[in-house]
């Protein structure tokens, strides 16, 4: 998950004798600013979503030498681990609304700002901001998907009778979903990207 979350970086603005136009500037800034605090929130809850992926690889490497009767035990442990990697993604996308929220009310700052070309600055970065929230948004939601489907392979895996073409063919599916969050994960990488690069821009219009 650590490859997979872009994050916003924190600049300390220190202004000697601000015009005006920086001023105003640096009141959306700062405002702005408090969702980049909201999201250190998430360090937490990748570190947990970390800590059950090797959890994760253990029962997984255990499967291989387990009896039936084991196999039924590893199949339930190896269900509750997938629900609880769902409910840190779900802790994530709450964090990333509380952020969205701190965007939203940062944008009252952006109709004070009387220099046209700052003002336009200030609205392209709450705009590649929203952008970066619905991309986060398909991301969380493609991993979701790969999470539940492992969910029901793992539940397959304690049923009585089993095949192992069926087993192959849901992996299969599976990887072609992985796949899928790895071109989210990119895309929402990129975005971030941008935000950091506009984030810059504005710190230099209050810097200079």
């Amino acid at each position: 998950m650590k490859k997979m979350i872009g994050s916003l970086l924190i600049f300390s603005v220190v202004i000697a004798g601000c015009s005006s136009d920086e001023d105003e500037l640096l009141d959306f800034y700062n405002a702005f600013q408090e969702t980049v605090e909201v999201e250190k929130e998430i360090e937490d809850v990748t570190a947990r979503f970390d800590e059950l992926e090797a959890e994760k690889a253990e029962l997984q490497q255990s499967l291989e030498s387990a009896t039936r009767d084991e196999l039924t035990e590893i199949s339930g442990q190896l269900v509750e681990n997938a629900d609880a990697r769902i409910a840190q993604l779900d802790e994530e996308v709450a964090i990333m609304g509380e952020s969205r929220s701190r965007m939203e009310a940062s944008e009252q700052y952006i109709s004070e700002i009387s220099n046209e070309s700052n003002r336009d600055k200030a609205q392209s970065l709450v705009d590649a901001m929203d952008q970066r929230y619905n991309e986060h948004g398909d991301m969380i939601g493609s991993y979701k998907t790969v999470l539940e489907s492992e969910r029901d392979i793992f539940e397959y895996l304690g049923d009585e009778d089993i095949s192992q073409d069926e087993v192959d063919e849901r992996l299969n599916n599976l990887d072609e979903e992985y796949q899928q969050v790895q071109e989210d994960a990119q895309t929402f990488s990129e975005q971030t990207e941008n935000v950091n690069q506009i984030k810059q821009e504005i710190e230099s219009l209050i810097e200079s």
